[in-house]
C-alpha cells in the first residue's frame, strides 16, 4: 500500500494539522534559503509537537554530514537534494540516519539510500510523464505537482511507495487542513 509525506511544513500550526491528518511521513525544510526552511528552534518544537508516530523528515542542499547529523534526535530521516554522492549517503545510513535520495526520472538509483525520491523539477512543483520512471529495486517516492486531482492516476501508474507533496496540500502558499485531509484519504482508500 503506498504511503504519504506532507512536506514543506514551516509553522506549528502545520504541526497542528499533521497530528489531525495522520500522514505516515512529515516533511521539513533544513536547507537555508527557501521560503519554506525552518529554523533549528522551530524543528525541535515541530518535532516536539507532531505525533511521535509520524516520522520527521529534514531537506537538506549540498549541507555537511556533521551539519545533518546535528539533526539527529529531530528527525528521523534526510532528504538530499542537492548533488550529495553515495559516501555522503553511506555515511548518514552508517550512523543510523535513513536517507531519501532525490533524483530526477531517468537517473541511475542510490543502492545506499533507503528510498528514492523522484522528482522532475527538484521541488518545483511540476509534474514529469510518469512513464520516465526508471524502474528500481530502491522503494519510490514520487513527487512533483501531486495534488487532489492527480494522485489516484499517479498512485494507480506509478505504484510508489511513497507519495511526497507539498503544494499539492496548500491554499495560497500556506498548508489547509481540508486539502490536507483529502489527500490522506485519497491515498488510504
Amino acid at each position: 500500500m503506498t504511503q504519504i509525506k506532507l512536506c514543506g511544513n514551516f509553522r506549528l500550526q502545520d504541526v497542528a494539522y499533521l497530528n489531525q491528518v495522520q500522514p505516515d511521513f512529515a516533511g521539513i525544510i533544513l536547507a537555508l534559503g527557501h521560503r519554506r526552511s525552518v529554523s533549528r528552534e522551530l524543528a525541535q518544537m515541530m518535532r516536539a509537537q507532531l505525533a511521535s508516530n509520524i516520522p520527521l523528515v529534514g531537506v537538506f542542499v549540498n549541507q555537511s554530514l556533521a551539519e545533518i547529523l546535528s539533526y539527529q534526535g529531530i528527525i528521523q530521516y534526510a532528504q538530499l537534494h542537492g548533488q550529495e554522492d553515495e559516501a555522503l549517503v553511506a555515511e548518514l545510513q552508517a550512523h543510523g540516519l535513513p536517507v531519501i535520495q532525490v533524483m530526477a526520472p531517468n537517473q541511475q538509483v542510490s543502492t545506499q539510500a533507503a528510498y528514492r525520491l523522484v522528482d522532475a523539477g527538484a521541488g518545483s512543483g511540476q509534474t514529469f510523464d510518469w512513464q520516465q520512471l526508471t524502474p528500481s529495486t530502491t522503494p519510490t517516492m514520487l513527487a512533483g505537482g501531486l495534488n487532489a486531482t492527480n494522485l489516484e492516476q499517479a498512485i494507480h501508474q506509478v505504484q510508489p511507495a511513497v507519495v511526497d507533496i507539498s503544494s499539492g496540500s496548500e491554499i495560497n502558499g500556506v498548508k489547509d487542513l481540508v486539502q490536507m485531509q483529502i489527500l490522506v484519504e485519497k491515498v488510504r482508500k
